[in-house]
């Protein structure tokens, strides 16, 4: 494909856009493609008219149903004029068979009501696919076009309509005055004619609007394949290159001065400046940790909520009143029903209104036990849970952390509290949050993978117990560990030793005095 020679401006248009640049296209080469399309359906519709004379409307009817078979012309032509290739009608005319000559039967058949006809004609005609490969590509172009491709043939034909009107009351202004006060006389005796007349009327409107949109689905089509393959960047690049090799050609030896000229000016610029005392680049080095830390101290980077279920879009209200056909029907309704009791000693209405009450009981029932089941783990009872037991597969080491119960001291705060004064700060707290691992799989069978992380262990802690009143202490103190865990094995950040302490007394707190 020449995009070089392509007679438009490649760019991304909206699909409307493109539309607009099909009407254009097919007024410059209107004519051409008005006879390619009129002397195919005229010669079907003589035809007609010389073999089964009485039957005026099979002529139209074929010369109708033949259309896909017509607009390949017109669309040979807007094809060759994109890429600047003009093509008479002359020559189209020749082409008629060859471009009928690939897939012409499904387009005469379950194609022919197709409302995004003139849009997807160009895969046939153009990329010669059929089958499979058509229907992949079909999807893919259908996207975000189809809905304009629609409305275009829709449009094309209320244009149809309103030419032949059109054309009907020209023929009538044309009719002396005398004589239109008469105008059913001047019919009798050849509805016919008249009807062969109406039918080749119809005929040219459809020839005329043809092109329209023959040329407007092909330069929507055109569209998407812009959007799609990116012509507009690939038109810039060969102007690049040409642009390159052009001067190139012209200044061989240019590009070695200038690099040349280009390595002098580095290496004089280079001895007029001294290098950085060792003084600074180790200050902008401690400026740019304390910067890191910073950042990292920062609540984003320990803590990620995952929220999931079922939202409505952002969409902006819109207060609206009741259409009125709507208010007619319930008002005429209750007419209805009030004829029915005054006639009939027994009404159906109560009955109704009875099977409503209970559809309506049925549905708060069903919302009540969803809702309680959805919230289960936040509702918290009178009565005390028995802990679970732990699972079978219970892991011993979690991320490089013995947490078998085994090899946990008895007095876990006592050790904590020795070791930090000891300065072994990161024995201490790892002691502290594997004892804490370890006592959330014993006591609360909890279910943590060998695979897991930190942050996924406490998002565990959180969606198994719960924020209620009596989870939200063990969910909060899970988090807070973890948080000064994290920063002490990643970032050798050391927590302050109050903190350490506050950490021994809630553990006591939750793990102690549990039964």
């Amino acid at each position: 494909m020449q995009l070089d020679r392509l007679a438009i401006r490649a760019r991304m248009r909206n699909p409307w856009e493109s539309t607009d640049l099909g009407i254009l296209l097919a007024r410059r080469h209107w004519f051409a493609m008005f006879l390619a399309w009129l002397l195919p359906a005229a010669a079907a519709f003589t035809c007609t008219l010389v073999f089964i004379p009485e039957s005026p409307g099979w002529g139209l009817l074929i010369a109708w149903w033949l259309k896909p078979a017509f607009d390949r012309l017109p669309l040979f032509i807007a094809s060759r004029a994109l890429f600047s290739e003009p093509v008479t009608a002359r020559h189209a005319l020749g082409q008629v068979l060859s471009l009928n000559r690939l897939d012409w039967l499904p387009w005469l058949a379950w194609r022919r009501l197709s409302p995004t006809r003139s849009f997807d004609l160009p895969v046939t005609l153009l990329e010669r696919l059929t089958g499979a490969r058509r229907g992949k590509r079909i999807r893919v172009l259908h996207r975000k076009y189809a809905g304009t491709a629609t409305w275009l043939t829709l449009v094309a034909v209320h244009l149809e309509m309103i030419l032949f009107l059109a054309a009907i009351a020209v023929l009538y202004l044309l009719v002396p005055q005398q004589l239109q006060l008469d105008w059913t006389g001047i019919i009798d005796g050849h509805e016919l004619a008249a009807q062969w007349v109406g039918n080749g009327l119809y005929l040219l409107a459809m020839a005329a609007i043809a092109p329209f949109y023959v040329s407007a689905g092909f330069c929507l089509y055109i569209g998407r394949r812009i959007e799609l393959e990116g012509w507009d960047i690939e038109i810039q690049f060969r102007k690049l290159r040409e642009r390159w090799q052009s001067a190139e050609q012209r200044q061989p030896r240019a590009r070695s001065v200038s690099a040349a000229l280009l390595a002098l000016c580095l290496a004089t610029g280079a001895t007029m400046y001294p290098e950085p005392s060792q003084a600074e680049s180790i200050e902008s080095r401690e400026e740019a940790a304390e910067r890191i830390e910073e950042v990292l101290q920062q609540r984003d980077f320990h803590q990620v909520e995952e929220v999931s279920g079922w939202r409505l879009k952002d969409r902006e209200t819109q207060h609206e009143q009741l259409p009125g056909w709507l208010v007619e029907f319930i008002f005429w309704l209750a007419d209805l029903l009030r004829m029915e009791e005054e006639e009939k000693e027994y009404s159906w209405g109560p009955l109704v209104a009875t099977l409503m009450e209970v559809m309506l009981w049925l549905a708060l029932a069903i919302l009540s036990i969803h809702l309680l089941w959805r919230h289960r783990h936040r509702l918290q009872f009178s009565f005390r849970k028995q802990p679970p037991k732990p699972a079978a597969d219970t892991p011993e080491v979690l991320f490089g952390l013995d947490v078998s119960r085994e090899n946990l001291p008895d007095d876990i705060c006592g050790v904590v509290m020795e070791q930090w004064q000891k300065g072994n700060a990161r024995a201490a707290l790892g002691l502290l949050y594997r004892a804490t691992l370890s006592h959330l799989i014993n006591r609360y069978g909890l279910a943590f993978g060998d695979q897991y992380t930190e942050h996924e262990c406490a998002t565990v802690v959180e969606q198994t117990v719960g924020r209620g009143e009596a989870g939200s202490p063990l969910v909060e103190f899970m988090w807070q560990l973890t948080n000064d865990w994290q920063l002490l094995a990643y970032a050798h950040r050391l927590p302050d030793e109050q903190r350490v302490q506050q950490h021994c007394l809630r553990w006591r707190e939750i793990f102690d005095n549990e039964v």
